[in-house]
C-alpha cells in the first residue's frame, strides 16, 4: 500500500500539532510507503524532529528532501518532501526544480527502497506550485529530466500537484460549474495542462485507472473536499500492479490537515 499525504507543516487547521493524528491516520491506512508534503525537518518548535518521531512511532525508515533550507526567516527550519518506508531505504536524492519566481522553491524527492523480494523500487515525491498552472508545467518539465531515467522501469510519482485533471470534469456542465467557481473566487480560469502532460509522458493516474467515480476523489480542502489535487501516478511498467486507489478519508482527517490522504494498493 502506498499513501500520499500533505501534512500541513505538522499543524492542524486550528494551528496545533497534528503529529499524533497523522501517525494514527498512517497507521490506520496500513501503508508500506508514505509520501509526505509540507514537511519541516527538523523543527525549531519541538525538541525532537517530528519526522523522526513519526518514523519511530510507525517503525519505518525515512528520507527527507529539503526544498527551502531557510525560506522565511533565519529561524525557519528546512522544509520539503519526505518518504516513510517499512522497507529499507537504499538511497535517496533531493532534486531542485526549475527556478521559476513563485511562492517558495519546489523539489522532487527520489527514494529507492528494497522490496521484500530484494528488488529495488523507486518512489518520487513532489509538491508543485499552488498559484499558477504555467509555473507547475515548468516545474514538471524540470522534474521530467530526472524521471526520464526510470521511464522503462516500474516506479511511482506521488504528491500534492495542486493541479486539476480533465477526467474529473468530463461533461460541459461540470467544466462550466468549475469555471464559474474559479471566477467567483477571483481565481484563474481552470487549466488541465499539467496533468495532461504527465499522462502524455506515459504515467497512469491510479485513481482513474482504478475505475472510480470522478466525483469521489476530492482531496482538498479536508473539511469539505471539492477538488482532487493529490495524485498517485504509476509508470507504464507498473500499471499492471494496480489493485485499488481511493482517498483515505479517515474520520480524524479534517482535524489533522487541510488535505485528505490518497491510498493505492499495488501487487508488486
Amino acid at each position: 500500500k502506498v499513501l500520499t499525504y500533505n501534512v500541513h507543516g505538522w499543524q492542524s487547521p486550528e494551528g496545533g500539532s497534528n503529529l499524533d493524528l497523522v501517525a494514527e491516520i498512517i497507521a490506520a491506512s496500513a501503508a508500506d510507503v508514505v509520501g509526505l508534503n509540507e514537511v519541516f525537518h527538523p523543527s525549531v518548535a519541538t525538541d525532537e524532529p517530528p519526522l523522526s518521531v513519526l518514523a519511530a512511532q510507525l517503525n519505518m525508515a525515512y528520507a527527507f528532501g529539503p526544498t527551502q533550507p531557510a525560506a522565511l526567516h533565519p529561524n525557519h527550519p528546512p522544509y520539503g518532501n519526505a518518504l516513510l518506508s517499512r522497507w529499507p531505504v537504499v538511497a535517496h536524492a533531493a532534486h531542485h526544480l526549475s527556478p521559476v519566481i513563485s511562492y517558495g522553491k519546489r523539489g522532487l524527492l527520489e527514494v529507492r527502497v528494497q522490496l521484500p523480494s530484494g528488488a529495488p523500487f523507486t518512489i518520487y515525491v513532489t509538491h508543485l506550485d499552488h498559484r499558477s498552472e504555467e509555473v507547475r508545467v515548468a516545474q514538471w518539465s524540470a522534474a521530467n529530466t530526472w524521471l526520464l531515467r526510470d521511464r522503462d522501469r516500474p516506479h511511482l510519482l506521488i504528491g500534492d500537484f495542486n493541479a486539476l485533471a480533465q477526467t474529473d470534469y468530463e461533461t460541459p456542465g461540470a467544466r462550466q460549474r468549475l469555471a464559474e467557481y474559479q471566477a467567483q473566487r477571483g481565481w484563474p480560469a481552470p487549466a488541465f495542462d499539467l496533468v495532461d502532460q504527465v499522462l502524455r509522458a506515459g504515467y497512469i493516474d491510479a485513481f482513474v485507472a482504478a475505475g472510480n467515480n470522478p466525483m469521489s476523489g476530492a482531496t482538498y480542502p479536508a473539511s469539505a473536499p471539492e477538488r482532487r489535487i493529490d495524485y498517485i501516478f504509476l509508470s507504464s511498467p507498473a500499471a499492471g500492479a494496480l489493485r485499488a486507489c481511493t482517498p483515505f478519508a479517515a474520520e480524524t482527517g479534517p482535524k489533522a490537515s487541510d488535505h485528505i490522504a490518497v491510498c493505492a494498493e499495488l501487487a508488486l
